[in-house]
């Protein structure tokens, strides 16, 4: 579309991953391939790949630049805001590294639904709202930094606070089940289960 924003993506990886015995979320394992590999595949068609981490090494081999917290243990919010500072694109379409069923048209579909809005972010079936899947634009950057000034992190609160907008999965062709994100092994077993 011409005049549309530029978007590029971001992987949010900068979690401790306590929930899942300090594994990296994102080198677990779906159908022999890694999350982060997943996330590669489903954000090929875009320019600009970020991905939020303080361990630059595990993105090493991914199409993902790394970028560091400005300052660390703020959490996924201060991952989101030092990723809008250095992109080069007019916002991130972005996805947390324990989501393994985000996929191309997903992202597609957000960026088209984003579109003139500061941010947006999808919504199950069941009405919850899901703020690290969605797309944040860098106009929302200066609202984010004032949070994290103040020490409001939660990134629930930052994304109604910079007027994002709710994205139904409902009467869409996705199931909620592409808004799956992994944070124990029991998680990891049963969507491994799955038919």
């Amino acid at each position: 579309a011409v005049g549309a924003p530029a978007l590029g993506a971001l992987v949010l990886a900068g979690g401790a991953a306590r929930r899942m015995q300090g594994q990296n979320k994102a080198l677990l394992r779906l159908e022999g391939r890694t999350f982060l590999e997943r996330l590669a595949e489903a954000f090929d068609g875009f320019d600009e790949r970020l991905i939020s981490t303080n361990d630059a090494s595990f993105a090493a081999g991914s199409p993902f630049v790394p970028v560091a917290d400005r300052t660390p243990g703020r959490g996924p919010l201060e991952g989101l805001a030092s990723a809008l500072t250095v992109c080069k694109s007019d916002g991130l379409v972005v996805a947390a590294c324990d989501m393994p069923l985000f996929s191309a048209d997903l992202a597609r579909f957000l960026a088209q639904a984003a579109q003139g809005h500061p941010a947006a972010a999808c919504e199950d079936r069941a009405g919850r709202l899901h703020p690290l899947c969605g797309v944040y634009m860098k106009t929302c950057l200066p609202a984010l930094d004032a949070a994290l000034g103040q020490g409001r992190l939660r990134m629930m609160d930052a994304f109604y606070a910079i007027g994002g907008a709710a994205v139904p999965l409902g009467g869409t062709a996705f199931a909620d089940s592409v808004l799956t994100n992994i944070n124990t092994p029991d998680a990891l077993e049963k969507l491994i289960d799955t038919p």
